[in-house]
Parts: C-alpha cells; structure tokens; sequence
C-alpha cells in the first residue's frame, strides 16, 4: 500500500503493483484455508465424509478463535478478550476427537429410514458441530494457545540461538520424509510463524530444495570422485530431474533415491538440509513469502547468502552419500546395476 500511495508509479508499473496487491491479498485469503482443510480432510479420513464439516469448524477455530468472555471487576463489565490461536496443534487434535466423535455417533445413534436424511444432513453435523465449538473453547484453545505462546516467548527470549534452534528443528522435520506427512506438519507450524510475524519461513524453504539437488548432484559427481557409477542406471536420468523439480519447489524427486537406499540417502540430505539452511539463517537469509524455490527467491533479504546455503547443503549431501554408497559398495552391501 505505501508503494501504491507513493504517487512514484504509473501506467503498467502501477498495474503491476495492483495486480501484485491482488494476488496477496487473495494469497492471504486462500492460505487461511490451509489449517481448516487440513483439519477436515484428517476427520473425514477418520469418520467419512460426515466428518468433514466438524473438522472443518475445529480447523477453522484453531486459527480464528472465538473470543473469550470474561468479568472485568474494575469496571464492572463483562469484556471480551482475544485468545492465543492453538493453530496447528488444535487443529490436529480436534480433528481427531472430531472423526472418532462423529464415527461413534454414526454407529450408535439409530433412527427409523425415514429419518435418516435427517440424520445425516442435519442432526450429526448440529450435535458434531456443538461438541467442537465447546471442546475448542473450553480445553483445546487454551491449551493449544498455551504451548503456542510459550514456545514464541522461549524462541524470542532465546534470540538468535532461539532463532538457530528453531531453523535446525523445521529442517529436520521439513526434509525427513520429502514432502510427506511430517514435512506437511512442520509447513503448517512454519507457516503459523509468520501469519504473526514471529519467524521467518527460511529454514524451511532451504529444507525443501536441498535435498532433491544433492542427490541429483550426487549422480553427476560420483564418477568423477571414485572412478565409478555408484547409482543404478535408473537413477542417472532420475537425478537430472530432481535437480529440475528443486528449482520448482518440489522435494519428492528425491524420493526414489530414498526407496532404492535409505541408509545412504537419508542421513545424507538430512545432514545436508541442517548444515546449509541453519548457515544461511546464521548468516541473516530471511525469508518470509510462504513459497519455495524460483517462485520466492525475489523476495528474500540477503539473497546471495541464501543461494550459499543452499549450495552447501546439497554439495554436502552429495560427497556424503557418495562416500557412503562407496562405503557400501566396497563392503558388498551394495548392489548397482550397470547401465
């Protein structure tokens, strides 16, 4: 907005900047969905689809909730106050109890036929729906909110080893499973960070190209270092497109490298994706588009330390798992098929 109010742009660039305010804004709108859908898809796998909405409302009132009603004794009046978000934490929780809760009324509430519409279409989703407004708002928000709020005040008093401690955490959790479940819980855990501005989302970023490109890497590099090709033929032409996918924010090229030998490949990106985005946080990379790769790099502050930590975390997963799969090979536990 201070870019818009400027009176320094016109024509296109001012287009551009309108259209750039649109696209945020609806961003926004759209990332606010993230926890809620989370949420009733975990309830729906649980309970079915009667499960869903029930999920959707305990997703939506982790990140929005309701006000807390109390008594002001100074002035004698009754205030409302605004509590912690529980976020991600509530959201997992709520929707958990919210499919089992919906899957045992399903079974044990029994109505006539006739009835059943009405069972289906208004009675469960009244009664699923009164049981997440009070569950959130009496247990799971102040709880929730509580382990919220102490981890943001132990990580702001911490300060920059606070900030360190926080970066090596998401990574690990960021780069273990390349885009599975752990990784998608530690997105929402980053992403809830900056929603409130507290840290950036630049481990986590760093996390999720480094481990595509080190093990790309690897397959170009293996030959040249130990005089033979350490990976299965398959992997050659594989390896070329997890580097290409890095670039697009996309982590799961690495994955059949992980499947063909995960002794080697995990440890390897693991310690790669620590190394190279806690140095780049150290060295003062900040990231703060909730976006990986190409499509953020325009935005992040310090962007030549970022590019440095990248390269350093997939050049060291690289000679690792090189050196391992060597190790291996060497020791007769490692089978490679010739191309």
């Amino acid at each position: 907005m201070d870019a818009l109010n400027s009176g320094k742009f016109a024509g296109f660039n001012l287009s551009l900047l309108k259209f750039a305010w649109l696209s945020q804004s609806f961003g926004g709108v759209l990332f606010g969905f993230a926890i809620p859908m989370f949420a009733a898809f975990v309830a729906n796998s649980i309970g079915g689809k009667l499960a869903f909405p029930a999920g959707f409302i305990g997703g939506l009132m982790s990140t929005q909730p309701t006000q807390v009603l109390n008594f002001d004794p100074a002035s004698l009046h009754w205030v409302t106050t605004a509590p912690v978000p529980s976020t991600f934490i509530g959201a997992l929780i709520i929707s958990i109890v919210a499919g089992y809760l919906v899957k045992w009324m399903n079974q044990k509430i029994q109505l006539p036929d006739f009835l059943l519409a009405f069972k289906t279409t208004f009675l469960l989703p009244i009664l699923s729906a009164i049981f997440v407004m009070l569950a959130m708002y009496y247990v799971i928000t102040p709880f929730g909110g509580w382990i919220n709020g102490g981890i943001r005040t132990l990580l702001t008093a911490a300060g920059e080893k606070g900030a360190l401690m926080y970066a090596m955490g998401i990574t690990a959790a960021t780069a273990i499973d390349l885009g599975g479940p752990i990784n998608k819980a530690a997105g929402f855990v980053a992403y809830s960070f900056i929603t409130d501005h507290v840290l950036p989302v630049t481990a986590r970023s760093i996390a999720i190209v480094i481990p595509p490109i080190g093990l790309g890497l690897a397959t170009l590099l293996d030959r040249r270092l130990t005089g033979k090709r350490l990976f299965n033929a398959q992997l050659y032409p594989q390896g070329k497109t997890a580097m290409f996918l890095a670039f697009m924010g996309i982590s799961e090229g690495a994955i059949p490298f992980a499947l063909e030998s995960p002794i080697t490949a995990i440890p390897s990106y693991m310690v790669g994706a620590i190394v190279g985005s806690t140095f780049a946080v150290w060295l003062g990379a900040v990231q703060w588009f909730p976006e990986s790769a190409i499509w953020a790099w325009p935005l992040v502050s310090h962007l030549g330390v970022y590019i440095a930590g990248i390269l350093l975390g997939a050049v060291i997963t690289a000679l690792m798992v090189i050196f391992l799969r060597h190790m291996m090979y060497r020791w007769g536990k490692l089978l490679i098929e010739s191309l």
